[in-house]
């Protein structure tokens, strides 16, 4: 079957393209520096992996083997050094334009297979869905973004709104 449909070796390149973009939002929230932008990043971390494990089952439905390459979660060989620079220059609006344009990058793959319509129906309206989907998510951090953008929280105003206050410990 795989020699009849000549995009399943391009159908499994974008499946590494969606685990790169999982680890990639994996990575921004382990270094994000506020919970509202943790969320979000691990929100998107695991979408791309819904879409990559529907991938990958419809390949291995078809008896072709997924490609494993760069595909475990996260990136595990980064320094301490690595990590220590990520957290203390992280910039919350660089790293949600880079998840962006790793989504549009693979939009255009998604584009490409659904053009060439080489691939069996099944797979092409579940790659024209996981498309819809990645175009949807691509408006909503843009928008979520201008909206409230992810800044790191103050801790001015914790101290503000603690002043005056009394903690009772033995209720502890």
């Amino acid at each position: 079957m795989k020699k009849k449909y000549a995009d399943f070796d391009k159908l499994n390149r974008l499946l590494v393209a969606c685990f790169e973009a999982e680890k990639l939002y994996y990575n921004a929230a382990l270094d994000a520096q506020t919970t509202d932008l943790k969320r979000f990043l691990n929100y998107m971390a695991v979408e791309r992996n819904r879409m990559s494990h529907d991938i990958s089952n419809e390949l291995h439905s078809r008896d072709i083997e997924p490609l494993k390459a760069d595909s475990e979660k996260g990136n595990l060989e980064r320094s301490w050094q690595e990590i220590k620079e990520a957290l203390e220059h992280f910039d919350a609006e660089a790293i949600i334009r880079s998840c962006i344009n790793r989504d549009s990058n693979n939009i255009k793959r998604y584009e490409e297979l659904l053009e060439r319509k080489e691939l069996p129906d099944g797979i092409l309206e579940l790659l024209e869905k996981q498309k819809y989907q990645l175009e949807w998510y691509i408006k909503q951090a843009a928008l979520q973004h201008k909206k409230t953008p992810f800044k790191e929280e103050k801790e001015e105003s914790t101290k503000e709104s603690n002043k005056g206050k009394v903690i009772n410990l033995k209720a502890m």
